[in-house]
């Protein structure tokens, strides 16, 4: 059976896709926001998954149309690069993250067990291998998924082909949107009655591939579509008005709100997850309004800041080791300048000057 063509789009083609960085920059401020609300009444966080699903669908998308271009300028995919660059952009700060929080759990006397420290330092922070609810390195559950993501799903486009790694896609999307249902409904000890060790198995699964892989995986199912020149995307790019992907943002979010009247976590956040993937390829587009809105520079500036500013801001928002602000709006202003300033040297002093050996590795 013939493989599917890759052709890629003229703004794929380009080093850096446009509006991406503005996009990164309105999930970061989403999340800060939600986590800032927190201390105040009734103090839900949950309108900062938005900004995490964003995340997590801009990490298929992207991961994947990188990996598809390099396969089809140098005719393979080169992993031991691939990990390398992974690895340069996401350990360093985040260790050095675990470091600070050590120091400050000592001075600040903040409780955080070993446990904790350990299961954030390997990634795999999103399993039910502790009691949940600490703060300070809380945040590492998404980090894990998507380092989970990566150590597996870069294997499969290398040895399948590109159809079946659709497939692929498309089947583990629907696995374990089922997989998630029988686990919160569960659906596996109330009607069929399975032993406690399949209902552990199965719980382990939904938190190891049901809190945010189908968002990552939908997200690099629309780079498939969009570089073998899905007939349906195609008509979309090419004939969408210039405002549907603000019109897709605005439904979106309010969809995955909670007090959304329809609200159904796996389902909302699935759609959420579609509907973010038709935004990153229609703000593609150079007419795109949303795209012209994300082109902001300040927002593009937060937008480059993302990653800095979502590893740094567990101890600047909500509950601080130092002085909690609470409600106080002057201490939080203050906190929130102080997250901007480190997030910035965390970047441009440190980050960056890592980032030269990760270029020694791209290829595309």
């Amino acid at each position: 059976m013939e493989d599917l063509p890759i052709n890629l789009p003229p703004e794929i083609q380009k080093p850096n896709f446009r509006a991406l960085d503005g996009l990164r920059g309105v999930a970061i401020l989403i999340v800060i926001y939600s986590h800032v609300l927190r201390a105040f009444p009734p103090g839900s966080n949950d309108i900062g998954l938005i900004g995490v699903y964003i995340f997590f669908v801009i990490s298929g998308f992207l991961i994947t149309t990188l990996l598809l271009k390099e396969r089809l300028k140098y005719g393979n995919i080169n992993l031991k690069g691939f990990y390398l660059r992974r690895c340069f952009r996401i350990l360093p700060v985040a260790f050095l993250y675990l470091i600070v929080m050590a120091f400050l759990n000592t001075i600040y006397k903040l409780n955080i067990e070993r446990s904790f420290f350990l299961s954030s330092f390997l990634f795999v922070r999103n399993l039910p291998l502790q009691q949940h609810g600490e703060i300070f390195t809380g945040h590492f559950w998404s980090l894990a998924i998507e380092e989970q993501f990566y150590l597996i799903f870069p294997f499969f486009i290398v040895w399948l082909s590109l159809r079946n790694y659709k497939r692929l896609v498309q089947y583990s999307i629907l696995m374990i949107l089922l997989l998630s249902y029988v686990c919160v409904k569960k659906l596996d000890t109330d009607f069929f009655h399975v032993p406690v060790s399949v209902h552990l198995l199965i719980s382990w699964l939904f938190n190891l591939f049901g809190k945010g892989t189908v968002l990552i995986l939908i997200g690099s199912l629309f780079s498939i579509l969009l570089v073998t020149q899905n007939k349906f995307i195609r008509l979309v790019y090419n004939k969408a008005p210039d405002f549907l992907s603000l019109l897709l943002f605005l439904l979106g979010v309010i969809i995955l709100t909670p007090v959304f009247p329809w609200h159904a976590p796996l389902i909302s956040s699935t759609v959420f997850g579609i509907m973010m993937a038709f935004v990153i390829i229609l703000n593609l587009k150079e007419r795109s309004l949303m795209g012209r809105l994300l082109e902001n520079k300040p927002l593009k500036t937060i937008g480059i800041l993302s990653y800095s500013l979502y590893i740094w801001q567990q101890i600047f928002t909500y509950k601080q080791p130092w002085h909690e602000a609470g409600t106080d709006l002057l201490l939080i202003t203050a906190n929130l300048i102080a997250l901007g300033i480190i997030a910035w040297m965390s970047y441009y002093l440190y980050e960056r000057k890592i980032l030269a050996y990760k270029n020694r590795f791209k290829r595309v």
